[in-house]
């Protein structure tokens, strides 16, 4: 018997998301710091600074377009 797969909440996925984009940043400010890369390096490996706000509104999208497609469905 197939054991359904379980979503972890979007809360979850986005907690992650965040702490992953948080921790890539703190460490090349900490490569910077010690010299490792240059600050021209650093700006072309962090994240942009709207990162956060990008992927929120893509979430939101995704929920409101699954939403209306499952809308459709049950017409």
């Amino acid at each position: 018997m197939l054991k359904p797969i379980k979503n972890p909440p979007i809360s979850f996925v986005k907690t992650e998301i965040y702490n992953a984009i948080s921790n890539s940043t703190i460490e090349l400010l900490e490569k910077e710091k010690r010299g490792e890369i240059t600050s021209s390096q650093f700006n072309v490996q962090a994240f942009p600074a709207n990162a956060l706000s990008t992927i929120d509104n893509a979430i939101k999208n995704a929920i409101e377009l699954f939403n209306s497609e499952e809308k459709n469905d049950e017409s």
